[in-house]
């Protein structure tokens, strides 16, 4: 049962795998319209109520401080924490999604599309794929890219950044156990492929929901999420 939202396509994973970069390129080649997860943060934590949101609304800006984020729990308890708090946000990404046109693909990226979320808003399993970073990939993009951005605000950055990793690495994990599980698509991502090797891979899952393509593919190999053009 799709819910009205046979037109939405899905791309998961968790952070650093290069779903906004894939996004981008599958919009800019079939005309899509895009929906980021990670965009709508702020505007899911004002909106946040304590009674129907209890992680999200524990965990504002303004309530939990960089040092409690990513300092004050062990990596396996941030992930349990984040992926309860993300859940918790995809029911408002829901409602968002519910007032788009339906006359055109949707294409929803973030982190915080789980599968078990996902599977009961999808016709088929051609509707949505999670893209999963390796160890390697993950700490390489990490680093590159100086996460968590608050670090230099905790009595310890180089600690918050190796919670951050192995937090992101355990989500990981539990997506692919239960994209496992359900019988759901994923592709690994260890920085190898070509870029349009992988927006092909990941447009080939998604078969005939994609529109035509207008744009003329691109070259270039993903390094963590940096697009690096071959000269």
């Amino acid at each position: 049962m799709t819910g009205g939202l046979g037109h939405v396509l899905w791309l998961g994973g968790p952070p650093d795998s290069g779903k906004t970069t894939v996004a981008r390129l599958l919009a800019e080649r079939h005309g899509l319209t895009v929906y980021s997860f990670d965009r709508q943060e702020l505007a899911h934590f004002s909106r946040a109520d304590p009674r129907l949101h209890p992680v999200l609304w524990a965990a504002r800006p303004e309530v939990m401080t960089p040092e409690q984020r990513w300092l004050g729990s062990t990596p396996a308890e941030m992930a349990r924490a984040t992926i309860a708090s993300w859940g918790e946000r995809f029911g408002m990404m829901l409602d968002d999604v519910r007032m788009s046109p339906t006359d055109a693909p949707l294409l929803v990226e973030g982190p915080g599309l789980f599968p078990e979320l996902v599977a009961p808003v999808i016709a088929d399993r051609h509707q949505a794929v999670w893209l999963i970073p390796t160890a390697e990939f993950k700490r390489a993009s990490a680093l590159a890219r100086g996460k968590p951005g608050s670090r230099h605000e905790t009595s310890d950055p180089e600690q918050a950044t190796r919670n951050l990793i192995e937090r992101d690495l355990l989500m990981g994990e539990y997506i692919r156990r239960q994209a496992d599980c359900l019988e759901l698509a994923v592709i690994d991502v260890d920085g190898s492929l070509d870029v349009n090797a992988l927006v092909e891979r990941v447009a080939t899952h998604f078969g005939v929901r994609l529109p035509p393509s207008s744009q003329p593919s691109f070259s270039g190999v993903l390094r963590g999420t940096v697009i690096l053009r071959k000269m």
